[in-house]
This record gives structure tokens, C-alpha cells and sequence, in this order.
């Protein structure tokens, strides 16, 4: 069950701030930012770089690796001060195709999306850059390996929100639901609600099965190499958890979702923990 996928912080000078001391924490710049509404593309790729620098800061929250078809799904979402940052979304696709989009905000703004494409016939890797949450600037470069993208300038390309009002809001309102997507899948809401299918236990691995209400629906897989309370009744009574939606932790491990176990002082004795 392997799956293949994928803060600019501005010196602080005694001209601009009067002082000679450094910020006590590696993301206190990021307060000195100036607003969002206000950043320029090269700005704005330089905030970008320095969130990627410092990811381990942030907080982090991830959803489960949702499947449907042949196509597998997960959300990673970085917050700074108790405000999103960073959201990345994977999508897999076998061996046809696979892509990571990351879209990063300031100030409850989306300001840039980046989104690496990879299929057979190579990758490309596209940016595009929001003022007010309206794209100003869109541009692209397109190769046969990483190596050799890594090489190639970015062309510019001409965005139509630039020159069309209508298309403009429908571009904000595109890109405002697909917020709200990843809100979902990372709190299991809506279509990413996941509820309990059965518990697999075999020689190689013990899986928890979740399953969406609707047909054809998302599932999800969790790996489980750690038992605790719950899962020891989810082994030996399934039938009392089966279409319940269960309350418990997880996290991302080599493209995997991996269960968290519950100290066994907090877990309750009978382990229905839902």
C-alpha cells in the first residue's frame, strides 16, 4: 500500500527597525512582513521559500490518504500564529501521473500556488500569484526529468484574469472552495467523512478500513504497528465499531498513514474510544 508522491525572513536592520536585536523566534519576522495585498511576485517567492525553510517550526496537521479508483489523495496544512500558511495537497495516480500543488497565504490570503505535475511525458512545474485573491501573474516550465527542470527559466503566461472581471472571481471562487476541500479532508467532513468498514489482520500488516457514506465514495486505510485499547477491540468485537465513525490520531509516514496508539491511562479499558 506504498504510495508515490511529493518564512521569508527579512533581515531585521537598524534602518528599518531601529534596533540591533534579533528576532527570538525564527518566524517572528514573518509579523514585519509587509500586508499581502502589497507583495510583488519576487516578494512573494521569497516569503515562500522561507515557510519551506521552516516547516519543522510550524504547526502541522494531516489528513488520511483517501482512495477512490485509482486515484489516491492526502492534505498537509502548516499554520503560523494559529493562521494557515501553507497547504499542500498530493494526488496520486499510479503510474500515470502524479502532482503536488501548494498553495501559500498571509494574512487569510492566498498569494501563490505551486503546483509540480509529473507524468510519463515529463514534468511541469507552474506558479501563479495572487494580489487581493485575484491572479496577477502566471508562469511555467516544462522538461523531461528534475534535473533538467531545475535548468529551465520560467515563461511567463498570459493569466485571462488580468483582463477579464468575470473570469477573475470565478478564478477567486475556484480557488476559495478548493480551501475549504482541503479543510474538509484534513477534519473528515463532507465527503471525506470516514467511518469504520473492518478491521484487517494479517501476518504482513493490521490495517483499520474506513469507508465514505456515499457509493463509490473515498476509503481510507490506516496501518497499525502499535495496539492500544482501541485497537484490541477493534480486533475482537468489529461489529460493535462497523459504520461508526471512530475518534483517534494518525500521522504520515512514508506515504502512509500510520495510527497513533493512545496511552493506555487515557484510553477507557473497554477501548471504544468513538
Amino acid at each position: 500500500m506504498k504510495h508515490t508522491y511529493l518564512l521569508f525572513i527579512l533581515p531585521i536592520t537598524l534602518s528599518i527597525f531601529g534596533c540591533n536585536q534579533q528576532p527570538k523566534h525564527p518566524q517572528a519576522d514573518l509579523i514585519n512582513q509587509s500586508s499581502a495585498t502589497a507583495m510583488t511576485d519576487k516578494s512573494i517567492l521569497q516569503y515562500a521559500d522561507s515557510i519551506q525553510k521552516n516547516l519543522a517550526a510550524l504547526e502541522k496537521q494531516s489528513s488520511l490518504i483517501y482512495l477512490q479508483g485509482e486515484q489516491s489523495m492526502y492534505v498537509e496544512k502548516y499554520n503560523y500564529n494559529g493562521k494557515p500558511a501553507l497547504y499542500e495537497e498530493y494526488l496520486d495516480n499510479k503510474l500515470i501521473s502524479n502532482r503536488s500543488k501548494k498553495y501559500y497565504l498571509k494574512n487569510d490570503s492566498l498569494i501563490l500556488i505551486h503546483e509540480l505535475n509529473k507524468s510519463s511525458n515529463g514534468l511541469t512545474e507552474t506558479r501563479t500569484y495572487f494580489r487581493n485573491n485575484i491572479a496577477f501573474k502566471k508562469e511555467q516550465r516544462s522538461a523531461t526529468e528534475e534535473k533538467a527542470l531545475k535548468k529551465q527559466p520560467f515563461l511567463s503566461l498570459k493569466s485571462a484574469t488580468s483582463t477579464q472581471v468575470a473570469t477573475a472571481s470565478q478564478t477567486t471562487s475556484n480557488e476559495e472552495q478548493q480551501l475549504k476541500t482541503m479543510e474538509d479532508a484534513i477534519a473528515q467532513r463532507g465527503p471525506f467523512a470516514m467511518y469504520f468498514e473492518q478491521f484487517i489482520d494479517i501476518p504482513e500488516e493490521s490495517i483499520i478500513q474506513l469507508k465514505g457514506a456515499g457509493q463509490n465514495g473515498y476509503t481510507a486505510n490506516v496501518i497499525v504497528k502499535t495496539t492500544d485499547a482501541l485497537i484490541d477491540s477493534l480486533q475482537q468485537q468489529p461489529t460493535i465499531f462497523k459504520n461508526e465513525k471512530l475518534n483517534f490520531k494518525w500521522e504520515i509516514a512514508d506515504k502512509e498513514a500510520v495510527y497513533v496508539p493512545v496511552a493506555a491511562k487515557v484510553t477507557s479499558a473497554k477501548g471504544l474510544n468513538k
